[in-house]
């Protein structure tokens, strides 16, 4: 028997076929960036045997589960700006020490009228 076998009955995927999908989803995290490079994948595959109570018939049951690594945590400083209309925003928070020649995005908001102020 070969594990391509199990799983054809009735068009399901074959259980090489399944292997293939979960394969490619641990390669895609490999690369993944966002992940930590050192961290170990897995795709488990069970396969359960159920004889019949006649031993002339088996069944065979299968599932297969994929384990990736996390994606990278991280933090990102946010704003909380009341609005004119007196509801709530969050934006990025911009580091106060400038680079010359930097544009915040302070720079380019609208008066309280909502006009953009002229360039001095």
């Amino acid at each position: 028997m070969k594990l391509s076998d199990i799983g054809k009955e009735r068009e399901q995927q074959a259980l090489q076929e399944l292997f293939n999908v979960e394969f490619a989803k641990v390669i895609e995290n490999i690369m993944d960036k966002r992940t930590y490079p050192e961290d170990k994948r897995k795709i488990q595959i069970n396969i359960i045997m159920v004889p019949q109570n006649e031993r002339a018939k088996l069944r065979i049951a299968y599932d297969i589960k994929t384990t990736l690594a996390p994606i990278m945590g991280g933090e990102t400083g946010m704003d909380i700006i009341i609005t004119n209309t007196g509801k709530y925003e969050t934006r990025p928070s911009i580091s106060t020490s400038r680079i010359p020649g930097q544009v915040d995005y302070r720079d380019v908001l609208p008066d309280s009228d909502g006009v953009y102020p002229e360039e001095e």
